[in-house]
């Protein structure tokens, strides 16, 4: 007997590859062999343990028909088609695999062992196309069957709302399905909440904050003067249009999502502009989008056909739902090396997803299929394959008209500019002529160096010296061959003509050479370049003497993009929106006596308008078979060009800070599974760099910035990158520089003296400049002007005309009113869809057959994958949002159910698996289930139906009936009064003590620390948030705000829809001694002692209305009364200054604080 436990899958999977080659059908030898040879081996070796009618199957592996062994066990493929060699089964058999010697109790004979060898080179031809019925066989589709049965998997019922006995109590339907249970076991409904404590309860669940004194009268007042159903009506729609409860419900959708704003880990970089995923939430829940829209922002917002638009702040909303994706823990390790860390990432991405939408826990199926529900390893796989043939991206969220007039008239500026430019440097191209010989002669110290001098300008003649007494000089530089010159007298015409012919023999050769080189050793990845006149006409079949392409090619039409960017390439930002870019075009200097920065080649710049726009570029997946890949690139601060391998975002194996302005080569080796590591390519701006700021100063070359927090790294917004083009090749070195723009200079007879020389270099530089200034340049007439300008040979000032003065201004008025990017984490498309092999036992390093992309087999009418091209995510989405989806609309009621009445429907509101918990009311969610779908999915209605009911209104108080029959409140027989989250506590504080700030929206505020720790990218905050909510307060994963932690505050790593409470000494500690309490306690006294008050009674009444809404009793202002004359003599405080006693009105605020009722829902 063959025992293939640890085979099972290897063996089956590629028996799978030999059953579709057909060869098992075709050759009639191979069958014949299989007959004879095969089968009886495999009946008499392998049947005990791997046949339908086995008693403990092994390893999950069936032998005993062609479909049992394409459908494979547990540890991959064993069988590689004709190639036994490579086979784990021969290897087995072959007792050569150390870990797996089958069979265990003894070798199989050598002939045996050939016969499976020449079974296996034959393809593994196999006729028994009928599987053997068996449990074993149908062991998972039983169990998926069985599954599938489970109560949350089934539709969603229209259920009839019951009439209980006492039906006048409320003919609310949610009221109906709750007293119908309470009578059941003989339970009846506390009692109304007192009315100042239901606007208490009201506001602090609707929006996280206590109400203020006045809106507690006027709903009192209300009350009085309508009837009080209809004033509580109108108290609740006031809340939910406070735009308060937009924040105080994303924070309850930011628990979901694991939202945080750094990755943690050692290096603890941040989630760029995390915070306006916060905020999209806080206006997607006040506009109340609908939920089915929500899901799809989130899952595929970037793929939408119609996203939804900030109308007023012109910008994308529905693309940054898919920042939910970037949140929790990322390692910053080699994923080359170490792969589990793109596929934990991954992991946990399916994680929160699932549950999230689904409280479905399919990362359990990881490993093996899902112990307890009915979900497969195919499933997660399948979905692994979504967000692997996604990428994690930047995005740009402005709409394309953000800018877009000024970029228009930068554009138009730019033009005149070089008209402008290019009048005062022709001007000078007389001169050119005059200054290289007198610069020549200084060199050389010859008697007429002063009389060749005589006339120019002598700042610039220093320039002209400082090029031709250079010690040294690339060979492609320009001014190389006047350099030689210079280094001997040439005064003999001979000899000058001598040495020319030597030059012009050099650089024949050299061209020559480089040019055959860079043929031969190098494949084109990607040109851009195409915006050059040659391509220009190679492609629209235009002469080069229509340069329409500047003036006349819209960058975002068909034509255009053929111009700027190679197929296949992803583009974002606001500063690619303007190629393509020909040879010739500039970059400008924003400031200071220069005005112009460079003159480029053909290709995409992002600072052609302005370095304070972003941009990034994304290959498509890379090809297999060079070694290296190179890119021709420039770029300074903070940009950079790197290969992605696994998504991973954040390591450093092929990443490359851009430090310098010149065009230079930068060479990667990408790793062999560039396939299977879904390897990329990808170039960005500081916007759009997830390494920025970078903790690894010296290898980021960002050694100014690392130590500082984002938002005052990013103060200097300028940053830019240039590509010219990509090359693939197998040899070590990148292409080398080539001379063709020194061609002109060599052509004809060669000068017989320096002044010949110099008429030479005059002539090639005027026709440079001429057609630089017609924008015909080529890439070598843009070679020799930037040469020009960066050897300062060139008039380049501001003032060096007073229309160049004038344009200028504008141009920089213009360029600094440019808005700066906004800018998202998310995801994005790879190009092409990948269907990711499933991994036996989950181990990267044992792939098997792969999973096509689909939705859950169990929610799906068929196995069939998605048709998609693409990711398959907008699908994904489809399915999730469908009405049909007998998990998303139960999920999200009982999540809502669950922030309202403290506890879920189904407790474990992230579970509705066989390990979460039954529903309590399982007809009362399907009935708010279907309500939520058929009135527009909207939260809402649902939570204004739900705050309305008297089921809310019900006082906290349980009877004794309820405590003996239900001591937990499933059957809410009373309100459930919870502790209020840590957020709503440090709020409520700052509420009382009147430093509330209510500002909404943008960037966190940085936690209080008692000091900055830089290395681990901990910034310390002010004690008080300056006021801010608390939602606004950063959350680093690596160490959240304190006081917030003491209250449960949720760590950020892992879906926590309902957060951990606890009631620990750490917590009363908190509000006796955090120094926030304090402060704000003394905030509060410092306002209290300077009101009028006249007696120290009707100062306590003010303390109980703005804490806790109420007034005293009795007893209780006679206690704090008491209270306040103790504190009195504590602090030698006489009676007549209590009222003005700032530390005594502290202890006493302090004391409010620190009061049960003060962090209490009531």
């Amino acid at each position: 007997m063959i025992a293939l436990g640890k085979l099972a899958v290897p063996l089956v999977v590629s028996l799978v590859a030999i059953g579709s080659s057909g060869r098992a059908h075709a050759d009639d030898a191979g069958i014949e062999f299989f007959e004879k040879k095969i089968r009886p081996l495999l009946v008499a070796h392998c049947s005990e343990c791997h046949a339908a009618d086995a008693k403990k199957l092994g390893g999950g592996l069936l032998l005993d028909s062609r479909d049992g062994v394409r459908k494979g066990g547990d540890t991959g493929a064993a069988v590689v088609p004709g190639k036994p060699d490579e086979s784990l089964l021969i290897k087995a058999v072959r007792y050569t695999d150390g870990s797996v010697k089958m069979p265990p109790k003894g070798k199989l004979p050598a002939a045996a062992i050939a016969d499976l060898e020449e079974w296996i080179k034959r393809g593994a031809p196999d006729p028994r196309d009928k599987p053997v019925a068996s449990k074993a066989n149908d062991s998972w589709e039983e169990t998926m069957r069985v599954r599938a049965r489970w109560w949350s998997l089934q539709p969603v019922q229209n259920v009839e709302v019951p009439r209980p006995q006492a039906a006048d109590w409320s003919d609310h339907p949610v009221d109906r399905f709750v007293l119908a249970r309470l009578e059941k076991q003989g339970l009846k409904p506390a009692e109304p909440v007192e009315p100042r404590t239901l606007v208490r309860r009201l506001s602090l669940v609707l929006t996280g904050l206590p109400p203020t004194s006045e809106q507690v009268a006027a709903f009192l007042r209300e009350r009085e003067s309508i009837q009080p159903a209809t004033a509580y009506e109108k108290l609740v729609d006031s809340l939910l249009d406070s735009p308060h409860f937009g924040e105080r419900w994303a924070r309850h959708w930011m628990d979901v999502v694991r939202f945080t704003e750094t990755h943690g880990n050692e290096w603890n970089y941040e989630v760029h502009h995390a915070w306006r995923y916060r905020d999209y939430l806080t206006r997607a829940f006040n506009a109340d989008v609908p939920f089915d829209q929500f899901i799809r922002e989130h899952i595929a917002g970037d793929l939408l056909p119609k996203p939804r638009w900030n109308e007023k702040e012109r910008f994308n909303e529905s693309i940054i739902g898919t920042g939910f994706y970037r949140f929790g823990e990322v390692n910053h390790d080699d994923c080359i090396s170490l792969p589990s860390i793109g596929y934990d990432l991954a992991d946990n991405q399916i994680d929160t997803l699932t549950k999230a939408f689904q409280a479905t826990t399919v990362a359990c199926a990881r490993c093996h299929n899902h112990k307890l529900d009915a979900v497969s390893m195919q499933d997660y796989y399948a979905m692994l394959g979504i967000l692997r043939s996604s990428r994690l991206v930047s995005h740009c969220i402005d709409a394309p008209d953000v800018n877009a007039k000024l970029m228009q008239r930068l554009t138009e500026l730019k033009i005149e500019l070089r008209k402008e430019l290019a009048a005062v440097w022709l001007q000078e191209t007389s001169q050119l002529a005059r200054y290289m010989p007198a610069a020549l002669a200084k060199r050389a110290n010859r008697p007429d160096a002063a009389e060749l001098a005589a006339g120019l300008d002598a700042k610039r003649l220093e320039k002209w010296i400082a090029v031709v007494a250079a010690e040294k000089m690339p060979i492609e530089d320009p001014f190389e061959p006047l350099r030689v010159l210079a280094t001997a007298t040439m005064t003999d015409p001979a000899a000058v003509a001598s040495e020319w012919q030597k030059q012009s023999e050099r650089y024949t050769k050299e061209d020559r050479d480089r040019t055959d080189f860079n043929r031969t050793q190098f494949e084109t990845f990607a040109d851009f370049r195409a915006g050059s006149l040659p391509a220009f006409s190679q492609i629209t079949g235009k002469p080069p003497a229509e340069p329409t392409a500047r003036d006349g090619v819209d960058p975002t039409s068909r034509l255009g993009r053929s111009l700027a960017f190679p197929d296949g390439w992803h583009i974002g930002g606001q500063a690619l929106r303007v190629d393509p870019r020909r040879g010739g075009d500039f970059a400008l200097h924003p400031d200071g006596d220069a005005l112009v920065r460079a003159v480029l080649p053909a290709g995409s710049f992002t600072h052609a308008v302005s370095d304070k726009l972003n941009g990034t570029l994304r290959s498509p997946v890379l090809p297999l078979g060079k070694k290296n890949i190179s890119f021709q690139v420039l770029g300074q601060r903070s940009s950079a060009v790197r290969l992605v391998s696994n998504n991973c975002q954040l390591n450093y194996k092929n990443y490359r800070a851009l430090t310098s302005a010149d065009l230079h080569w930068e060479t990667f080796s990408p790793p062999d599974e560039r396939d299977s590591l879904r390897t990329y390519a990808e170039l960005m701006t500081m916007f759009d760099n997830p390494k920025f700021p970078d903790q690894l100063a010296a290898l980021g070359g960002d050694k100014d910035n690392y130590k500082l927090p984002w938002d005052k790294a990013a103060e200097n917004p300028r940053s830019y990158f240039g590509i010219t083009r990509i090359v693939l090749h197998d040899c070590p070195e990148p292409p080398r520089a080539e001379v063709a723009h020194l061609r002109p200079l060599f052509a004809g007879n060669g000068p017989t003296s320096l002044a010949d020389v110099a008429a030479r270099y005059a002539t090639v530089i005027e026709a440079a400049l001429r057609a630089w200034s017609e924008d015909r340049a080529t890439d070598e007439d843009a070679r020799w002007l930037d040469a020009l300008l960066r050897r300062e040979l060139l008039a380049n000032q501001v003032g060096s005309s007073p229309r160049l003065t004038e344009l200028a201004k504008e141009y920089r008025q213009t360029e600094a009113e440019l808005a700066l990017p906004r800018v998202v984490a998310g995801v994005g498309e790879s190009g092409s869809g990948y269907d990711q092999p499933i991994f036996t036992r989950g181990d990267v390093a044992r792939p098997s057959e792969t999973a096509p992309r689909r939705f859950l087999e169990v929610l799906s009418a068929s196995r069939d994958s998605f048709v998609s091209a693409g990711s398959g995510r907008m699908e994904l989405a489809d399915r999730i949002a469908s009405s049909g989806n007998p998990l998303t609309a139960r999920v999200i009621v009982n999540r809502i159910w669950h922030h309202l009445f403290g506890t879920g429907l189904v407790r474990t509101v992230d579970d509705f698996g066989h390990v979460g918990e039954l529903p309590s009311h399982s007809e009362l969610l399907d009935h708010l289930s279907t309500r939520f779908v058929a009135e527009g999915w909207s939260m809402k209605k649902l939570i204004r139906s739900l705050v309305l009911t008297r089921t809310f209104q019900l006082s906290n108080q349980p009877s004794a009936e309820s405590r003996e029959v239900d001591p937990q409140n499933r059957l809410l027989q009373h309100f459930p009064a919870r502790r209020l989250e840590a957020e709503a506590i440090r709020d409520s504080i700052l509420a009382a003590s009147g430093r509330l700030d209510r500002t909404l929206y943008g960037p966190s505020v940085q936690p209080f620390r008692d000091k900055d720790y830089a290395d681990r990218r901990l910034f310390a905050g002010p004690l008080d948030g300056h006021g801010r909510r608390s939602i606004y307060i950063k959350n680093n994963l690596m160490e959240g705000p304190k006081f917030l932690e003491a209250f449960n505050f949720p760590g950020g790593k892992v879906t926590q829809g309902r957060r951990d409470v606890t009631n620990v000494p750490a917590q009363a500690l908190a509000l006796l001694n955090d120094p926030f309490v304090l402060q704000q306690a003394d905030v509060w006294a410092k306002q209290l002692v300077a009101r009028s008050d006249d007696s120290i009674g009707a100062r306590i009444d003010v303390l109980f209305q703005t804490a806790l809404n109420r007034s005293p009793a009795d007893d209780e202002r006679q206690r704090f009364e008491r209270t306040m004359l103790e504190l009195a003599e504590l602090h030698q405080v006489p009676p007549s200054g209590v009222l003005t006693s700032q530390l005594v009105w502290c202890d006493l605020a302090h004391a409010i604080f620190n009061l049960k009722e003060f962090i209490y829902i009531p």
